[in-house]
């Protein structure tokens, strides 16, 4: 009888609790736009995180983005990434699973390896370290409780 119980709990409970690394939590509403230098930049990755949660967005062509899950009401750290194509030119993007992210990962741990301790020619990275680190980034932004369209972010390449 007790395996029928088990049986019983996990047809009803267990899709209740999903597989989400947020814990099937999904935020406010938040988007924006993304401007690099006064000008939009395609397919850089927004990330808005707080220590419990972390909300994900690419911007489009005109450098807006919506956050896919959204994020968590309140003050939200802020870091984006966008891989230099260049500098990833050699990485086989053939192989499966393979994307941008894990091809500039890919590119900077061999630029490491190669370099010698000398800076690469053309950077891994069109968005500066001070954006694109979530240890050291400086950005922020006040996620209120109704969500927001207005996440805009005006960042300088210099």
């Amino acid at each position: 009888m007790n395996d029928k119980l088990f049986l019983l709990f996990l047809i009803l409970f267990a899709p209740s609790v999903g597989c989400s690394g947020n814990g099937g939590f999904r935020g406010v509403d938040v988007s924006g736009t993304v401007l690099i230098d006064g000008k939009p930049l395609e397919g850089v990755e927004v990330y808005f995180f707080t220590d419990k949660f972390e909300g994900f967005g690419k911007t489009n062509a005109n450098g807006k983005y919506q956050l896919v899950s959204g994020a968590l009401p309140g003050p939200n750290k802020i870091y984006f990434k966008k891989a230099n194509p260049d500098a990833v030119s050699g990485i086989d993007m053939s192989i499966p699973g393979m994307d941008a992210g894990q091809a500039a990962a890919m590119a900077e741990a061999k630029d490491k390896a190669d370099s010698g301790g000398k800076k690469r020619a053309t950077s891994i990275s069109l968005v500066p370290p001070e954006y694109s680190d979530p240890k050291t980034t400086k950005l922020s932004f006040p996620v209120p409780a109704g969500g927001t369209s207005n996440a805009d972010f005006k960042i300088s390449s210099k």
